[in-house]
């Protein structure tokens, strides 16, 4: 009877004073609800054989009673919930980490391809104004080119060769080395190599047909198709060849 009259006051003084720690308001009520009217310590009745002032032993449970879970929160979540890095992920260095988060995939370049667009002749109008490069500048290296140029321009500054009506060459098999629109012409002139030949080639007509007819004209908005199409048909080609090469 006297394990079971202490066992039930330890219950009660831990119930009491988990209360007191749930609520730190009522922790001066509880303990004085424990403590006796004749002035013995807070904890209950002094036991038979213990001092004024001795600190009350601590409540050992009972025969096979396990002792009662703690009530400490964890934030630790279930390892099932944990999310499993990579080995290698794990022992990359952070700097590389947010090196290789920031490098983003290279897009592949659009192919460009210039083609002539018919009916167009922007490049015929050969005093081409202040903007663009004088033929002195142009032909410096090549007096006997500058000397022909200079020929072929007529009092409204397009060239002599030039049809108006249909807008076309009138000699056209046989124009001037510096008429032809292709790469050996524009490295020896304009210092252009090979590899950026078409996107030169189309930056220059789109500025002269924007000098010549403007830029919202139908001659660069037909220009710009043409190219596009050209371009389109370049790019098919060269899937083409990639699937046989492989």
């Amino acid at each position: 009877m006297l394990l079971l009259r202490a066992a039930r006051a330890a219950t009660a003084a831990s119930a009491v004073a988990a209360g007191a720690r749930r609520k730190p308001g009522l922790l001066p009520i509880a303990i004085a609800g424990l403590s006796s009217s004749s002035g013995a310590p807070s904890g209950g009745r002094r036991k038979k054989g213990q001092r004024r002032g001795e600190a009350k032993p601590q409540p050992q449970p009972l025969p096979g009673h396990a002792e009662p879970p703690s009530k400490k929160k964890t934030n630790a979540r279930p390892a099932k919930d944990r999310k499993v890095r990579p080995l290698e992920e794990a022992l990359r260095p952070p700097s590389q980490e947010i090196e290789m988060r920031k490098q983003q995939p290279e897009k592949p370049k659009r192919v460009v391809r210039w083609r002539c667009a018919t009916g167009c002749g922007a490049c015929c109008k050969l005093d081409k104004g202040p903007e663009f490069p004088t033929p002195d500048e142009i032909f410096a290296d090549h007096p006997d080119q500058l000397q022909l140029y200079k020929g072929m321009i007529g009092p409204d500054g397009w060239c002599t060769n030039y049809d108006k009506s249909n807008r076309t060459c009138n000699i056209y098999q046989d124009r001037p080395f510096f008429c032809r629109v292709e790469p050996k012409v524009f490295d020896e002139f304009f210092g252009v190599p090979r590899n950026r030949f078409d996107r030169e080639a189309c930056s220059a007509c789109v500025d002269n047909i924007k000098m010549v007819y403007g830029e919202d004209s139908a001659e660069l908005v037909n220009f710009k198709h043409v190219i596009k199409e050209e371009s389109k048909k370049q790019e098919a080609s060269m899937s083409q060849i990639k699937l046989l090469d492989t």
